[in-house]
């Protein structure tokens, strides 16, 4: 059972062409140094409680950009920088929970993480957990978490574009009570944040 939702999460986060996130939301303009900085400097920085340098850390761990790919690692630097509020690291800790990267796949744990992601405004995130609720079949929730993907002020322009999309399939499926149940949990939730 693990495998086939192992496997069934694989599959829709490969669909739906995520990547894995580059921190753009609430970055000084000078971090570009992070992905350039050696990673014996950039190690030190991590260690010494820098949420940038850690999310840059565990973005080279995981691919395996200039250090030995460790996913594992990337894990635990992915969560140092989500605990400090870095809603990029939040979206790939919860990505690579779904996909069991680094860790037993557990979607409790993900969408733990792509919640708080989608709290800052991260809408990779919001459309991140209308996939997962597309695929389960929980269409209200789907129709919510894509509708808060596509709202005005979100982080990617791709991703409003390819929810606002979304919504329209979904529609097609939802009854007008259901589509005014899912708009109305995605104001307050939106209006909580």
């Amino acid at each position: 059972m693990k495998l086939l939702k192992a496997a069934l999460f694989t599959a829709v986060f490969s669909c739906a062409g995520l990547a894995n996130a580059d921190l753009v939301a609430n970055v000084p303009l000078d971090t570009s140094r992070f992905e350039i900085m050696n990673v014996s400097e950039l190690t030190a920085r991590a260690n010494q409680g820098n949420d940038h340098a850690q999310f840059y850390l565990a973005k080279r761990l995981q691919k395996g950009q200039g250090i030995t790919q460790d996913t594992q690692k990337a894990i635990q630097w992915y969560t140092r920088a989500a605990e400090q509020g870095v809603a990029p690291a939040q979206l790939n800790l919860g990505i690579m929970y779904l996909r069991g990267e680094g860790v037993q796949p557990n979607i409790q744990n993900a969408r733990k993480w792509l919640e708080k992601a989608a709290m800052r405004g991260d809408n990779r995130a919001s459309y991140t957990l209308a996939l997962l609720d597309e695929k389960q079949r929980n269409l209200v929730d789907a129709y919510k978490w894509y509708d808060l993907a596509a709202r005005d002020g979100m982080l990617d322009d791709k991703v409003r574009s390819k929810a606002r999309g979304k919504i329209g399939q979904l529609a097609l499926n939802l009854s007008n009570s259901d589509i005014i149940s899912a708009r109305t949990q995605a104001d307050r939730w939106f209006q909580n944040k």
